[in-house]
């Protein structure tokens, strides 16, 4: 044999080839074993050999953070897929029906249609949501009367609404007032092209059956005293006992 013959040839492996991920690493290790002929045993050795591997690498910060990740992607997964097992359950059911049918509704002929047709043929489940539904909306009766009335609702068209008679209403009104807050505002000349507005007047008042607007315009007449329409602009604002004061959120207006 020659010196030639006794040199061992060889060839570096690109790092750069090499597979860094633990599944492209599994692939490599059990294409190696395969190719060297290892038996089943052998490659079920090196795949407990290899899990056990990536619990150490997962107890590492890098592992846990991602494994934690993983967790919050599966569970955004499991979540959205439950609102769509749940939203297409929904889909076709006598609920989703009327909720359908009202926003189509224009009248409140098609809407008393509407609730008889659908009200007939509900399942069980469905028509004791609707009762219980019902229930809530009794208890809450008085408010929801007397909140359509201050938005300008007169009491024929509550009772056409609510399919009662308009005496019911009335009663309701009577023995519900409500209380109004109010501002009255003078116009004053500005730098700007907006239109300012200084508060002269205020107050709360309960109120009896009134509409905001029938109440706006009513103050607007008692407190003109003193003010020349012809040179000042007046307006009157109010809003319910409770809910935001701003301009912008007012129940009710007059102009002068």
């Amino acid at each position: 044999m020659t010196d030639e013959q006794r040199v061992a040839q060889y060839r570096r492996a690109d790092p750069a080839k090499m597979p860094r991920t633990p599944l492209g690493q599994q692939a490599s290790v059990e294409g190696t074993v395969a190719a060297l002929g290892a038996t089943e045993a052998t490659r079920e050795h090196n795949r407990r050999r290899l899990a056990a591997h990536r619990l150490e690498v997962d107890e590492t910060a890098a592992g846990k953070l991602r494994a934690a990740f993983t967790q919050l992607i599966e569970q955004y997964e499991a979540d959205r897929e439950a609102e769509r097992r749940q939203f297409e359950a929904a889909e076709g059911t006598g609920l989703d029906l009327l909720a359908q049918g009202f926003r189509e509704a224009t009248s409140t002929s098609k809407r008393h249609g509407l609730a008889e047709q659908v009200g007939s043929s509900l399942p069980l489940a469905e028509a004791g949501v609707i009762r219980r539904a019902a229930k809530a909306v009794e208890d809450a009766l008085p408010r929801t009367v007397v909140d359509a009335r201050v938005d300008g609702w007169s009491a024929k068209e509550i009772a056409a609404e609510l399919d009662v008679t308009p005496s019911y209403v009335y009663r309701i009104l009577k023995e519900n007032p409500w209380r109004a807050v109010w501002a009255m505002y003078r116009s004053v000349e500005a730098q700007t092209d907006d239109e300012q507005w200084v508060r002269i007047h205020h107050g709360t008042e309960e109120i009896q059956g009134e509409t905001a607007d029938a109440v706006a315009s009513r103050l607007l007449d008692e407190h003109l005293g003193g003010y020349d329409p012809s040179q000042t602009r007046l307006r009157v604002l109010v809003w319910r006992e409770g809910e935001s004061d701003d301009v912008l959120d007012s129940r009710g207006e007059a102009n002068l």
